[in-house]
């Protein structure tokens, strides 16, 4: 009776054992189930992203490619979200992660007054940049500094530019350092067409950087 009694608990001992070893050696143990199936959030992305973005290698990477910005505030992760091919050239959409915009390729130059005025963040002829994306809506980014959060009619949270810069775009981005991008936050009435823009070599924002018309042009949707 006594090796019967024995014989049945180094069964059960054997059995436990085999599935904790096979709990331990499962590669989903410890895996965030949270999400919606088939999707990953940002937080999932942002923790499992290893590789630092480089702008050079994002500027050649496939459509769902992923990479890690270390900001002052933490990682932050951004992927490609569409990559458009035409004979001439290649169109990439990247989002942040973090703050969910996404933002467009280059449109090109063009004044404040036009990119307000003609919408041309919604222009068909720009769909490439776009990458195509219906499921969003494109706008032209604001721009305001920070410490106007609140103030001269401005909404009390960062703009866009800001949210980008603290975030790393100079960091994913290519060929940003030698230009000005267009805002649609205008810095003061008493002037016509005078608006800030996002300074792409240094990250700061600044009133008047149109450029005469030659500032470029990237939209962001969310």
């Amino acid at each position: 009776m006594k090796i019967k009694t024995t014989s049945i608990l180094v069964g059960l001992l054997l059995v436990t054992a085999a599935f904790l070893l096979a709990q331990a050696l499962s590669p989903n143990t410890g895996a965030d189930r949270s999400g919606s199936p088939g999707k990953s959030s940002s937080r999932d992305v942002g923790t499992s992203a290893t590789e630092t973005c480089d702008p050079q290698t994002v500027a050649k990477a496939p459509k769902g490619y992923t990479c890690v910005v270390k900001t002052r505030n933490g990682p932050v992760a951004w992927r490609v979200e569409a990559v458009i091919s035409t004979e001439t050239r290649m169109f990439r959409v990247v989002k942040d992660l973090k703050s969910g915009l996404y933002v467009s390729d280059d449109m090109g130059k063009h004044s404040h007054e036009s990119a307000v005025k003609e919408n041309l963040c919604q222009w068909p002829d720009y769909s490439n940049q776009r990458g195509n994306l219906t499921s969003v809506t494109w706008r032209l980014p604001s721009g305001y500094p920070r410490r106007l959060n609140g103030k001269n009619g401005f909404p009390n949270h960062d703009s866009d530019f800001v949210i980008l810069e603290d975030d790393g775009i100079r960091q994913v981005i290519s060929g940003l350092s030698s230009k000005y991008f267009v805002s649609s936050s205008e810095a003061g009435k008493r002037e016509d067409f005078m608006s800030y823009g996002f300074d792409g070599e240094f990250g700061g924002i600044d009133a008047g950087c149109n450029g005469n018309g030659m500032a470029s042009l990237r939209c962001v949707a969310q």
